[in-house]
């Protein structure tokens, strides 16, 4: 067996586009939260030099004068293509592992000449289009890393190599990696590529000739693993396994300023929410809270305070966060102040159910519970579904600004299209 990886074409813009036909062949630009920068381009809006992150007001000129067409991200119709894409590259293998929202690795058969199968490539990449919608590239390899550079390869040289490269070929593999660029290689960012070209190491086939001790001495045993798997000896474990959260944050700009104490407490609630939802979500509690609220800098003595809390026992439970993430903004409000931004930190994160260490504390029994449950119906009705009164309810103006936002085509039954 071998290794593929499936990324989408463009996905943010892709997704777009695919229940919108107006968007099709013209510039599109996604924006950021807030609708502040650039964070996806259609390959019109490349063609114009617009780079990622871009800041919308320095582009006003540009929109107008090319009719670039603006979104703001719709993270609700990019979760739901990705688990349709995922559902559909499920039909082809029994192990799909999903490397981030546009790209999953999954097993692939090996022909009986050694080569990868380019031909089931081509038959995933259309029962994509057919079923989803979304446009795709496809690298094989006989390990992660080499199904990674052949998918970067394939976006490169897709009208040479029609969206699929198999680099189970070692003669082709050759090739290519001479001309391919070592900072290109998956895992190698710019401070070890620094690190590299003082040894003559710039292109892919150099790195693959690196003998695998220097490369240790060089880059850990990351590096090592790296390189032992462009020469198709597949790690297991070469996958660098992320660092155990420590912390995690809920921080948003208001899409209008906040002036009352009743507004800027519902905002904290709904970020406070979210972050207990982030960690109950990993399996996590937090044992220390942090909560912040500031104005813009640009105006005159804006209003600036933060607060902190020990949680004990450590918590996910949103009814204490909400609670305790209220009366800090009670106590850090001025009046009179203009709000633009506030915030959640929940720190010091540990596995839930590890011991505490506090004999005088107990959680509420009944919380994993109740908790299981609102977190089921939100998944099932969605998010937001059950809430705290505290969050308030429907759009207010201190929500993160996406007036150039989509309609929710496939998470909303009220915005489903309806074909004519």
């Amino acid at each position: 067996m071998s290794w593929g990886i499936v990324d989408v074409a463009n996905f943010y813009v892709s997704a777009e586009r695919l229940f919108d036909p107006a968007l099709r062949k013209v510039p599109v630009i996604v924006l950021s939260n807030n609708d502040g920068c650039a964070i996806a381009r259609s390959e019109e809006a490349k063609a114009l030099h617009i780079k990622m992150g871009d800041p919308v007001f320095k582009l006003r000129d540009t929109i107008r004068k090319h009719g670039i067409q603006l979104r703001s991200s719709n993270y609700e119709l990019y979760a739901d293509l990705n688990r349709r894409f995922n559902e559909v590259l499920g039909e082809f293998s029994d192990v799909v592992e999903v490397y981030s929202i546009d790209e999953s690795f999954y097993r692939a058969p090996v022909l009986a000449n050694g080569l990868g199968d380019v031909a089931g490539a081509h038959r995933v990449r259309e029962a994509i289009a057919r079923s989803v919608g979304l446009p795709t590239r496809i690298g094989l390899g006989p390990t992660r890393t080499l199904s990674k550079v052949a998918n970067a390869l394939a976006k490169a040289t897709e009208k040479v190599w029609g969206g699929v490269v198999d680099l189970h070929d070692t003669e082709l593999r050759a090739r290519l990696f001479a001309k391919w660029p070592v900072g290109e290689v998956w895992g190698i960012g710019r401070a070890l590529e620094a690190r590299l070209k003082p040894l003559g190491i710039t292109t892919t086939a150099d790195l693959a000739a690196m003998p695998p001790a220097v490369a240790r001495d060089v880059g850990t045993v990351v590096l090592e693993r790296l390189v032992r798997e462009l020469g198709g000896v597949e790690c297991d474990d070469f996958r660098p396994e992320p660092e155990a959260l420590k912390a995690t944050a809920v921080t948003r700009q208001f899409g209008e300023p906040v002036r009352d104490l009743d507004a800027l407490r519902e905002a904290m609630a709904r970020r406070a929410w979210r972050a207990a939802e982030k960690i109950r979500a990993q399996g996590l509690v937090a044992t220390r809270l942090i909560a912040f609220a500031h104005g813009s800098r640009y105006r005159p003595n804006p209003p600036n305070a933060s607060r902190s809390a020990r949680l004990s026992p450590a918590t996910n439970d949103p009814r204490v966060i909400v609670g305790i993430a209220g009366r800090m903004v009670e106590s850090m409000f001025e009046p009179g102040g203009v709000y633009t931004k506030c915030g959640i930190l929940l720190e010091d994160l540990s596995a839930e159910g590890a011991p505490q260490g506090d004999l005088f504390a107990s959680a509420d029994p009944k919380a994993p519970e109740l908790l299981a449950t609102i977190d089921g119906l939100n998944a099932r009705f969605g998010r937001d579904t059950i809430t705290l009164a505290a969050q308030g309810r429907g759009a207010r103006g201190f929500d993160t600004k996406r007036s150039q936002k989509s309609p929710s085509w496939t998470t909303n039954l009220a915005e489903i299209p309806i074909a004519r």
